[in-house]
């Protein structure tokens, strides 16, 4: 009997509990607490939801996190230029921290910052595995998504904060790849950036002379000239990712994956047919070219034979003019 009691009081307290949080209205479920989406703060209500649509959630399935102007200038006012930040927050970021499965990102409607740039600037925050996608509603530089992409981070159920220096160095990385890119061109900047990276973390040079090696080492072999103050923008950063005392053997795997799909992207189809654009360009214009001389020139000689005949008509009637003259 007593034992009785017990279970039935103790059925009692459950199937409160159970009552009490299913009918609680402050009680929000995430069906998956891993996803965190960042949207530009400057965007109108259509288009917030246009982008999580585009990024498939909800507000009920993901952590919704709004990025200011503000925390752009936060994070990246340091490095980036008044210019390359703007005066809007317009970009967005998909966030999903994953066990396993590396770094898949992707972009969309971004013309400053790259997938080969955030994995670059990952690598060098810690971060190991994750699903990134990062877009607008139109096209805009990015900022708003790169500043999005760490604080999302830290914002999701998996993440963990990241450690103050490495954040500031993963910005700094985009801000000079993206820099670097101007001058080469936004993936060849990133493998640059990431073989540059590379060698400094596999040798942890002692000064900066033996920075300078590296960074010169890697432009030889990209054969690409660099200006003084460009050189030096690497070497700093460089420098700070020295400081940072990244484990090689760790990040070996993700280091060399990063390279991988930089140079399948270079040697991609997608190059392969911009090349071949290039080329039917040339072939065409050169064709065009070939067939205006030689309309040209037949143009040229059709009016030297009507020039020649004409002369003729004219001396004939010249000797007839004054045959008629004479008679």
């Amino acid at each position: 009997m007593k034992i009785k009691n017990i279970a039935s009081k103790v059925l009692v307290v459950i199937m409160t509990l159970v009552l009490v949080l299913s009918s609680s209205p402050n009680v929000t479920a995430f069906a998956d607490s891993f996803k965190v989406v960042t949207l530009g703060g400057d965007l109108t209500k259509t288009q917030k939801n246009d982008m999580l649509n585009y990024f498939k959630v909800t507000k009920n399935d993901a952590n919704i996190i709004e990025i200011t102007t503000d925390e752009e200038k936060k994070y990246l006012g340091n490095v980036a230029s008044s210019a390359q930040l703007g005066n809007k927050s317009i970009s967005c970021s998909y966030v999903e921290p994953t066990s396993k499965g590396g770094l898949v990102i992707s972009t969309n409607n971004l013309t400053w910052v790259t997938d080969g740039m955030i994995r670059n600037a990952l690598i060098t925050a810690g971060i190991e595995n994750a699903n990134v996608v990062a877009s607008a509603p139109f096209k805009v530089s990015g900022t708003a998504a790169l500043t999005g992409i760490l604080k999302g981070f830290e914002n999701s159920s998996a993440g963990q904060k990241i450690d103050e220096n490495k954040k500031e160095v993963a910005n700094e990385e985009i801000v000079v790849t993206g820099d670097i890119a101007d001058k080469i061109g936004q993936d060849q900047a990133a493998q640059l950036i990431n073989d540059v990276k590379k060698d400094v973390v596999k040798k942890k040079p002692k000064t900066e002379e033996e920075i300078e090696k590296i960074v010169q080492k890697a432009m030889k072999e990209y054969k690409v000239q660099l200006s003084a103050e460009d050189r030096e923008s690497i070497n700093s950063l460089m420098t700070k990712i020295n400081k940072l005392d990244l484990n090689y053997s760790k990040i070996k795997d993700q280091l060399n994956d990063a390279t991988n799909k930089l140079k399948e992207k270079l040697n991609s189809e997608e190059a392969q047919g911009f090349f071949a654009k290039v080329k039917e360009f040339f072939s065409d214009l050169f064709t065009s070219i070939g067939e205006w001389l030689s309309d040209d020139s037949s143009s040229a000689e059709s009016e030297t034979k009507t020039t020649s005949d004409n002369s003729n008509i004219n001396k004939t009637n010249g000797t007839n003019s004054n045959n008629s003259t004479t008679k």
